[in-house]
């Protein structure tokens, strides 16, 4: 057995029987911190409509509500005076899912900076002599593979230079760890500053977070997502007053594909509802969905309802509603585009966003819903118009046809037409009347001889032939196309409740596949029984497409 995994178990084994209370948390741990969770369970107590309350935390500084503190973590940090490598670790500025950041001094250069470590909780464990390691096995390729996430993004995050950007400095390995080395930025968290100098009003609300946004953009066009923006990683700078945003811990986990550390990044009423399963379809989007959060947070008070409780039915009031004569309707309907559970409906970028937010253009109204074309193979229904109608076509046939076959005779001799043919019945079939109209070779002399001075009827004759016969063919019909249409396989161990598009279809098993239109997203859910998580899936597959969905429920 290595070392490593017998401290590993070692320290494993003092926890579990120290019990729950076996966490540490620093003495100068802030428990107003807003929490990252790392279960995506949905409480009942915190999916309950939101209220504009004037007397609100955030305005008045009350202390924040006790479901919002923090649990008690299951990792040590670093102790102070701790030296690693030039730094000198002096404080915990703040901790969450994926690691802790510290106050260090650069013995160097004599300042003071930021150093955030990565320590995923709910994969690693520090042991012995502070170095760090997966909790079990298992968890050890999840752990890697964030670690490398880490410093790839540490590397992006170094290039990034915008006032409203912290700057990463440098970054290194350390401990069986990785560290990212940022700027002090010297202010307080935007959710204890709001406190004393709020509510604001819409100019200078827009004065402090339209910068940001900015700083959001540069983020974005470099191909990496935030995921994790809300008032704790917000900063005031204590000089200027600006904002600037703080732990892009969460960005590593955008690339990593894992689908744990996916799940583990989410912030109730502030994450997206891609962001609480691993197919969500995340991108600025995402970000701009919690950017919108926090400005609702400023405007009502309250921050909004987590987004799985707004999937099937919103009971949130919008920003209009609660900001209605404090705020412009530009303003309110510009979050509320934002903040729209329907990744497909909300601003597609910073630029977007920001100009409706500065009035340059106008929320663009969502495409109208286009109803699906009916099945090929739907039953028919039989018109009772139809025997009539070709009835009355074969009677317009057979008047045309004897009026081009028998043209009106001269006034002299009024009889003789009538009295050698007489008129076909209008109620006689079509190839009776062509049956009987065309006249024998030695009649059609006669009738030639006869009706020289009336036109020439047998030239009428073969011009009237084939207006009858073309009149006979049916017309064609063009086939109703058919709907496109995929399918997805369930494979649910033991058992979930399958909800397609906010309608449930039934428990898998016995339900093992499903058929849904091709080209149409879809939002699956697939519940478990008991207090087991839920999984969520956004799909929109291909015609003739078959997709397998995989979900366990089992401890």
């Amino acid at each position: 057995m290595s070392q490593e995994e017998e401290s590993r178990k070692e320290v494993l084994g003092a926890r579990s029987s120290a019990g729950d209370a076996g966490g540490f948390a620093p003495s100068s741990y802030d428990p107003g911190t807003e929490p990252t969770i790392s279960s995506v369970r949905i409480l009942s107590g915190q999916t309950q409509p939101t209220r504009l309350d004037p007397n609100a935390p955030i305005h008045q500084g009350a202390v924040a509500a006790e479901h919002s503190r923090p649990t008690a973590r299951n990792h040590v940090a670093l102790p102070a005076g701790y030296t690693l490598q030039e730094y000198t670790i002096e404080a915990v500025l703040g901790s969450g899912g994926f690691g802790i950041t510290y106050r260090a001094r650069d013995n160097n250069l004599q300042c003071l900076v930021a150093i955030k470590e990565y320590l995923p909780n709910d994969l690693a464990v520090r042991t012995g002599g502070q170095t760090v390691c997966a909790k079990t096995e298992s968890d050890t390729h999840g752990y890697r593979v964030g670690l490398d996430g880490f410093l790839a993004e540490a590397r992006v995050l170094a290039t990034f230079r915008h006032p409203h950007i912290v700057r990463v400095n440098r970054f290194f390995e350390a401990n069986n760890t990785a560290y990212m080395v940022m700027d002090y930025e010297r202010g307080e968290p935007l959710r204890d500053w709001i406190k004393q100098h709020g509510p604001l009003e819409e100019k200078p609300l827009l004065q402090l977070f339209l910068p940001l946004l900015e700083g959001l953009d540069v983020v974005h066009k470099a191909r990496v997502l935030h995921r994790d923006i809300k008032p704790a990683n917000i900063y005031v700078r204590e000089d200027e007053g600006g904002l600037v945003l703080l732990d892009f811990g969460a960005a590593r986990y955008a690339r990593s594909g894992d689908s744990r550390s996916l799940t583990s990044i989410v912030t109730p009423g502030y994450a997206p509802f891609e962001q609480y399963h691993t197919h969500g379809a995340q991108g600025p989007w995402s970000d701009l969905y919690a950017f919108g959060g926090v400005l609702y947070w400023m405007i009502s008070g309250e921050k909004p309802l987590e987004a799985p409780s707004r999937v099937r039915s919103d009971a949130m009031p919008s920003a209009q509603s609660v900001g209605k004569g404090r705020y412009s309707e530009r303003l309110l309907r510009a979050v509320d585009w934002a903040l729209n559970p329907d990744e497909t409906e909300r601003p597609k970028s910073v630029s977007q966003f920001k100009a409706v937010l500065t009035g340059e253009s106008e929320v663009p109204r969502p495409p109208p819903k286009t109803a699906a074309a009916p099945s090929a193979d739907a039953p028919k229904r039989p018109s009772s118009r139809a025997p009539l109608l070709f009835g009355l076509i074969g009677a317009a046939i057979a008047a045309v046809a004897a009026v081009a076959l028998y043209p009106k005779a001269p006034k002299s001799e009024p009889a003789a037409v009538s009295q050698e043919q007489p008129a076909v019945p209008a109620a006689m079939p079509a190839t009776e009347a062509l049956k009987t109209e065309v006249p024998k070779p030695a009649e059609a002399k006669k009738l030639s001889r006869a009706g020289k001075g009336a036109g020439k009827p047998a030239v009428a004759e073969k011009a009237a032939t084939p207006t009858v016969a073309v009149a006979e063919k049916p017309e064609e019909k063009k086939p109703v196309p058919a709907v496109p249409m995929a399918t997805v396989l369930l494979k649910i161990v033991p058992q979930g409740a399958i909800v397609l598009d906010g309608k449930k279809l039934g428990n898998s098993p016995p339900l093992t596949r499903l058929q849904v239109t091709a080209g149409t997203p879809h939002k699956l859910e697939i519940h478990g029984t008991g207090i087991s998580l839920p999984h969520y899936w956004t799909l929109e597959l291909k015609p003739d497409e078959t997709r397998e969905i995989s979900a366990s429920f089992e401890r």
